[in-house]
């Protein structure tokens, strides 16, 4: 009896590793493309709109002329500023794919002084802020915490 009570537990703990590890990698697959995490997990209705949404913020922030952080390498405004860039800078990050192709195509480098731009950098940052959440939401479904 004691050797079929090891397996079990064994089995359980293998089984609960490899959860974790697939919940991982759809998270990580979420954050890079919004909704990814959820359209491999065949949870299209979610997966449409977390793609949408996050993708529409995004837009819309660049498109108002958002600012986009980068990482602090001047820190002679003090320790608050610094770490309200470097929060920001983790929040844009948040979308990954966008932050890159928005760097890369060389938008979000001044800030505009218009309330547009300040509203676009709010829009890029909570669009980054609810994809992580999304890929959060995506771990969890696959761990099982969630349905």
């Amino acid at each position: 009896m004691g050797e079929a009570e090891t397996t079990t537990s064994e089995v359980k703990a293998a089984s609960r590793a490899g959860g974790a590890l697939r919940g991982w990698l759809l998270g990580l697959l979420g954050w890079l493309v919004p909704g990814l995490g959820h359209l491999v997990l065949r949870k299209y209705d979610r997966a449409i709109v977390f793609f949408v949404s996050v993708t529409a913020m995004a837009g819309l922030g660049l498109g108002m002329g958002a600012k986009l952080y980068g990482p602090v390498i001047d820190r002679s405004q003090g320790a608050f500023v610094t770490l309200l860039h470097t929060l920001g800078f983790i929040g844009d990050l948040g979308v990954v794919l966008y932050y890159t192709l928005a760097k890369l195509a060389g938008m979000g480098e001044h800030y505009l002084p218009r309330a547009s731009g300040d509203y676009g950098t709010v829009f890029f940052l909570c669009a980054g802020l609810l994809n992580l959440l999304t890929a959060l939401d995506a771990y969890d479904i696959a761990v099982g915490k969630k349905e």
